[in-house]
């Protein structure tokens, strides 16, 4: 299962050359590891616990006493399949299915279609390994191979000036993630010794001399870490950078994959991260809170249709967080799966929201929400799937409040507010592009807009569905227990009723707005979003002019004072020379004789009492 991609990301990059060949072989690999594990999840449906192996890799002696831990260093490959991991296994591969589909029809006029395909086929393998893995180095190892993937897909249009300026933001902000990450690890093993996530769990507050500080360094290093992979706000810039100049599929999967990947881990290293103490976990909810509620509202500045699905896609990911680590603070591990489920259903949904939105841009010929309309007469079946995208987005994030969040606590009233802003943000994308009229601009005739070829239609209405259905079956607890292998109860139909009132309440609130009046709503958002551009240009201008350039010229005076400094060293040193020089050259008993009569008359003249 997990070498199939890698086999056909080789024989991609061997022998297939041409665009079709490349794209069927990227879809043979990816249907072939959804086939294997479906099996391998209907294997864990018999069987309570998960499928592992091990097989040695590395082990090098380093000493031969103190800790047996610090003896030796190892890396075992350990691959861990639990039933959680199977229907995240069949998530990731069920968006890459439909990325490939889409992208073979639409995405024919995109340069380098081997490679892209190729690409998608490391992707796959890195974030199929990443799942499986168990230890931390083995972990990060397939983490940064599919790090690596997602920039070059991200940086696919590498001609194009405004991409390859969206790209840097692509590779800088991950590269900190992972090595953020890394450090975390790092941290860990310093202390511990221990790669084993299983090993190292059990020894976290038993082990002498690792202190509080170090424990909270390593879970505040995993946490963004992981969540900057997870597109939590303000860490989510590399993928709003990247909507509207990277590929549709690339941005698609960048959001999917990666949410799903990090919420995983996020999820398995819960316990590592909750070591510490209850202030960290309490300071890691309130950034999680923060991140849903700010996401969400941000989407609502500006009229990009792109951004605003990934604002809103990254909000429901924060609430997913918010709810695994807000488990672990207060009520236990119990309903820390139900924020991995949010996710999950979220993330089909994402994909086929970036799909039908970038579709919509193409054949309009806009990334203005303002310029677009009339989408249900034009292109009423790529609108009705964004639509129904934007419905699963909220959907997810309503039931899994319903489920682990009450309404009566602060924290619940927090995130009542990002389901409210998610669904507005989810919604008002596709609504403004229904109603209203297309106008005709200059070297554009509305007439012209058709739907895409008829066999790419299907597949965001396929990803919609899978995400609803994830959706609704996070109601039963039958399948919440199937996840993480525990007993839950379902939800309160008064809190599901609540939750669900809020979702809808953000839904109406659009639909009245923008029906009312369109035009306004989106001059509205249009100055909103200029006032956020010149703040955000206003901060680097900012830190360019009392920061960068006040250090720059300090630097370029320090500079000329060490060129200065040297010189005049130097004419000392040569000084000091000459009269090193002279001394020596000098009669040695005249010279002591003047050095002792010096000495005296200072020590007379600086005793106590001469100026006294």
């Amino acid at each position: 299962m997990v070498l199939v991609p890698l086999m056909a990301f080789v024989l991609a990059a061997t022998s297939v050359r041409t665009r079709r060949s490349a794209a069927n072989m990227a879809m043979l690999g990816a249907v072939a590891t959804f086939a294997l594990s479906l099996l391998v999840a209907w294997g864990l449906t018999r069987r309570s616990t998960p499928f592992q192996t091990t097989y040695p890799y590395l082990n090098v002696p380093v000493a031969f006493t103190g800790p047996v831990n610090f003896q030796g260093f190892g890396i075992d490959i350990i691959l861990r399949v639990d039933r959680l991991t199977s229907v995240a296994l069949l998530v990731v591969e069920l968006c890459v299915i439909g990325g490939i589909a889409w992208h073979r029809l639409m995405g024919r006029s995109e340069p380098g279609g081997a490679r892209f395909y190729a690409l998608v086929s490391v992707l796959l393998f890195g974030a199929v390994a990443t799942l499986v893995s168990y230890d931390l180095a083995e972990l990060f190892a397939f983490w940064g191979l599919a790090g690596a993937a997602t920039y070059l897909m991200l940086a696919h249009r590498w001609g194009s000036m405004e991409s390859s300026q969206s790209a840097r933001i692509a590779l800088v902000l991950p590269f900190a993630f992972d090595l953020s990450l890394l450090s975390g690890v790092a941290v860990l093993y310093s202390h511990y010794g221990v790669n084993n996530i299983a090993n190292l769990v059990p020894i976290l507050h038993t082990t002498s001399g690792v202190g509080v500080k170090s424990m909270v360094a390593a879970s505040i290093l995993l946490f963004v870490g992981v969540t900057g992979r997870l597109g939590l706000w303000p860490l989510s810039l590399w993928l709003t950078r990247t909507a509207t100049t990277a590929p549709p599929v690339a941005s698609a999967l960048a959001q999917s994959v990666w949410s799903v990947v990090a919420i995983v881990i996020l999820y398995r290293l819960m316990p590592i991260i909750a070591a510490p103490n209850v202030a960290t976990l309490r300071d890691l909810v309130y950034a999680s809170g923060v991140a849903a509620i700010a996401a969400p509202l941000l989407a609502l500045f500006g009229n990009e249709p792109r951004r605003a699905m990934v604002l809103a896609g990254s909000g429901v990911a924060a609430v997913g967080a918010a709810l695994v680590v807000h488990a672990y603070q207060s009520t236990g591990t119990t309903y820390a799966v139900v924020g991995v489920a949010c996710v999950l259903a979220a993330a089909p949904a994402r994909a086929a929201a970036t799909l039908a939105v970038s579709a919509i841009a193409a054949a309009m010929r806009t990334d203005d929400l303002a310029e677009m309309g009339d989408g249900w007469r034009r292109m009423r079946a790529t609108t009705t799937a964004l639509l129904l995208s934007g419905l699963v987005i909220a959907l997810s994030a309503a039931v899994a409040m319903a489920l682990a969040a009450s309404s009566r606590s602060r924290f619940g009233l927090a995130l009542g507010e990002a389901v409210l802003l998610v669904s507005i943000a989810a919604i008002r994308v596709p609504f403004a592009i229904a109603i209203g009229p297309l106008r005709r601009r200059r070297a554009f005739e509305p007439d012209r807009v058709r739907e895409g070829a008829a066999a790419s239609l299907s597949w965001p209405y396929w990803l919609a569905l899978a995400g609803a259905a994830l959706a609704v079956a996070s109601l039963f607890p039958a399948w919440i227990g199937f996840l993480d292998g525990q007993t839950h109860k379902a939800a309160m139909a008064t809190s599901l009723a609540l939750w669900a009132g809020v979702a809808l309440v953000g839904v109406a609130v659009t639909v009245l707005t923008y029906g009312t009046n369109k035009d306004g709503a989106l001059r509205a958002s249009a100055w909103l979003g200029v006032g956020l551009g010149r703040v955000r240009d206003g901060g680097p201008a900012a830190f360019s002019r009392f920061i960068a350039e006040p250090i720059a010229a300090i630097a370029e005076h320090v500079s000329e004072w060490i060129q200065q400094g040297d010189g005049e060293l130097a004419r000392a040193a040569a000084a000091s020379g000459r009269v090193a020089l002279g001394a020596a050259r000098a009669p040695a008993v005249p010279l002591i004789v003047v050095l002792v009569a010096a000495l005296a008359v200072a020590i007379g003249l600086l005793s106590p009492g001469v100026f006294r």
